[in-house]
């Protein structure tokens, strides 16, 4: 019998929740950046996010890992101030990495705290407030208030990841508090209708936009047509609407199954019950979680918590994502992972 990997690593979306039967849309197959048939469905899925905004303000992005290096080519030279989350999503240390950032510690271990307040110089600050990721919180409604007022007292920019937002829109987003365009925003359809299609969305000013726009343009000319076209054929016939209704419901389901397990194989863990994104992201006093990777690779997979912290911070954090795999498998994926540190082969030298 052959054996199986559980993957409870990246934040890949259930299968089942796909939209089954999309139809190509008919449309001149070259590179376009986005037709206007399906800005006007872009534009309801911001509303759904409280975000009323124009055509000339949003742009499609291949995936939002695309939107974030829009954003630091555009924003971040050498040596500029960028204030990220501490942890954060690794993508986009590796992006401003990239770009020279200096890098500014915001904690969000247990709750956000917004110390930048006493820091000066800032030239922007990243920040995933909705299902954060790796840890899951969302920042309270009097701290994204906050955040808007330090950026108009220190003059910086703010990048709002919200790749989870969609599926928690009870929150409301920072771009959809902000009055004075000091908040760029970036979301993607990966996580509800297809990792595959590669798609996000950016929305900023008018202003901003232009150059977000110059700056894709050169990157690659536009996005691919077919995925366009996809994209627009779910909203259009609400497949993609019901698709994330499934989702909600598929994911709280898997959430409350790897709390029980977490429960009852890794007892000694330290963690918190995630309020959004897909993750759990687990302490657990004295382990390697590199070395316990090394060890289980084979048989499970997922995400050592030093991938998240920009200063190689997080041996003793695991991020486990309970989105692809099926419960059974991610009972049996931590019952792994559990067994291999109760035999001391992954304990810090």
């Amino acid at each position: 019998m052959e054996k199986m990997t559980y993957n409870l690593a990246g934040g890949l979306p259930d299968p089942r929740i796909f939209p089954r039967n999309l139809k190509i849309f008919e449309m001149n197959f070259e590179q376009a950046i986005s037709f206007n048939e399906l800005d006007n469905e872009i534009l309801k899925i911001l509303r759904y996010r409280g975000i009323n905004a124009k055509k000339e303000e949003i742009l499609l992005t291949t995936g939002s890992i695309q939107g974030i290096f829009i954003f630091a080519y555009a924003f971040i030279n050498s040596g500029d101030k960028v204030a990220i989350e501490y942890p954060t999503f690794a993508g986009a240390i590796r992006v401003f990495k990239s770009r020279g950032a200096k890098f500014v510690k915001i904690p969000v271990i247990p709750y956000y705290d917004l110390k930048i307040k006493e820091e000066n110089g800032i030239k922007a600050v990243y920040v995933i407030p909705t299902g954060q990721n790796p840890t899951g919180i969302h920042m309270r409604l009097e701290d994204k208030k906050e955040l808007l007022e330090l950026a108009e007292e220190k003059d910086f920019i703010i990048l709002e990841d919200d790749a989870y937002g969609l599926l928690n829109p009870e929150q409301p987003t920072l771009k959809s508090l902000d009055k004075n365009g000091r908040v760029v925003y970036i979301t993607t359809l990966s996580k509800v209708l297809s990792p595959g299609i590669r798609l996000g969305i950016m929305v900023a000013d008018k202003e901003i936009m232009e150059i977000f726009k110059l700056i894709k343009q050169n990157i690659d000319g536009g996005n691919s047509s077919p995925s366009l076209s996809l994209v627009y054929s779910s909203l259009k016939d609400g497949s993609f609407w019901d698709g994330l209704s499934k989702a909600k419901i598929i994911y709280k389901e898997k959430k409350e199954v790897m709390a029980e397990a977490l429960k009852r194989y890794l007892p000694q863990a330290e963690w918190n019950y995630p309020e959004g994104g897909l993750f759990y992201f687990i302490r657990i006093n004295g382990i390697d979680s590199e070395k316990i990777l090394e060890k289980v690779k084979d048989r499970v997979i997922f995400s050592p918590g030093t991938k998240f912290f920009f200063d190689g911070y997080g041996k003793e954090y695991i991020r486990l994502s309970f989105s692809y795999s099926r419960p059974e498998e991610i009972n049996e994926g931590i019952k792994i992972i559990s067994e291999a540190i109760d035999n001391k082969i992954v304990s810090i030298e």
